[in-house]
């Protein structure tokens, strides 16, 4: 899951960035050319006049976004959203040189340069989208730009720079519109990040070669004490102190942190559900990590809906649902119509 996550965030980065190079027709196939006043898109042309037509390009894709967001949750802000994919990056450039510079001034001299780098090419690589990408790379040296290509550059480099630098998750809780609705599209059957509790409680270490609650012979607990147990254990300031259980009482849970310590929204889900969630899946991969290498089976965290986890049948048609979809068949009704 790592490596597939990792080659879908390399190859929506990399269409961000190749995309204003494409050329259809003898001009650049996506440009919002604003000085000229026309949207060319892969050799469809829209003129001022043709706002409508727009207009009502945005409203199918934020209908679309619903409907996705109702049947697969979040999986927008886990995989396409560019914060979470420039923030990624970002880490990436931080481990990597943090692991191969011992010098910690050099490592950090070394991150905020390829920092700037990357910014620098994003801000120019999105006005490139509203002016044509071979003159302004053309200009790059000397700098021939215009004042607004120079300060549009400047602003979403900085805004690049800092949001997926140091805001990163701060972008999400507190500024993105979208995670603050979301909820809102959502129900029972919206999967979302799980932990089994009845499975993984009561967590604790243990030493290895116990093997996990099927192979003891334990079963799973009632959900009434899985849920008293998985709150106590998150809110033990409240709750007291968990009582002591011997290892052969244990849930597969080892109690290791790791869930917690690779969620980039800085979350432990297993005292979830949070609103915070992105649903990256990055506790789920250090979590079977940490299993196998226990040799119990994986699946204690999980993408799933609360139906789901509960073992109730999975409803298809709901009122969102129905809804989203009736709208957005509705939308590229007009559209066509339009159209032809």
């Amino acid at each position: 899951m790592l490596r597939w996550r990792a080659w879908l965030s390399a190859m929506l980065l990399a269409s961000f960035y190749l995309l204003p190079w494409l050329r259809w027709d003898g001009r650049q196939a996506l440009l919002f050319d604003l000085s000229a006043r026309r949207f060319d898109l892969f050799g469809w042309t829209l003129w001022p006049q043709d706002v409508g037509v727009l207009l009502g390009l945005i409203a199918v894709l934020a209908t679309a976004l619903v409907l996705l967001t109702n049947l697969a949750g979040r999986v927008w802000c886990g995989y396409g959203c560019p914060q979470t994919l420039w923030s990624r990056l970002f880490r990436w450039i931080e481990q990597g040189t943090t692991r191969w510079l011992p010098s910690p001034g050099a490592a950090r001299l070394a991150r905020h340069a390829l920092w700037a780098l990357v910014a620098g090419w994003t801000g120019i690589t999105f006005v490139g989208f509203f002016s044509p990408m071979h003159g302004l790379v053309g200009n790059l040296w000397p700098l021939a730009w215009s004042g607004g290509e120079t300060f549009w550059i400047v602003f979403y480099a900085a805004a690049t720079w800092g949001n997926a630098g140091f805001l990163r998750e701060q972008v999400c809780r507190d500024l993105c519109p979208y995670a603050r609705i979301h909820g809102a599209f959502c129900d029972s059957d919206t999967p979302r990040m799980q932990y089994h509790a009845r499975r993984g409680e009561p967590r604790g270490p243990r030493v290895a070669g116990l093997g996990g609650i099927d192979a003891r012979g334990r079963g799973l607990l009632d959900p009434t004490s899985a849920s008293d147990y998985a709150f106590r254990a998150a809110h033990e300031d409240i709750a007291g102190p968990m009582p002591h259980f011997s290892a052969d009482r244990l849930g597969d849970c080892l109690d290791c942190g790791a869930c917690a310590s690779a969620c980039p929204m800085g979350l432990d889900v297993r005292a979830g559900p949070f609103p915070d969630c992105i649903g990256c899946g990055a506790c789920v991969e250090a979590c079977d990590a940490r299993l196998q290498a226990w040799q119990f089976p994986t699946g204690l965290l999980r993408y799933a809906s609360d139906n789901a986890l509960q073992q109730r049948p999975r409803r298809w048609l709901r009122p969102r649902t129905l809804a989203a979809a009736g709208t957005l068949l509705v939308l590229l009704g007009i559209g066509i119509h339009h159209i032809v």
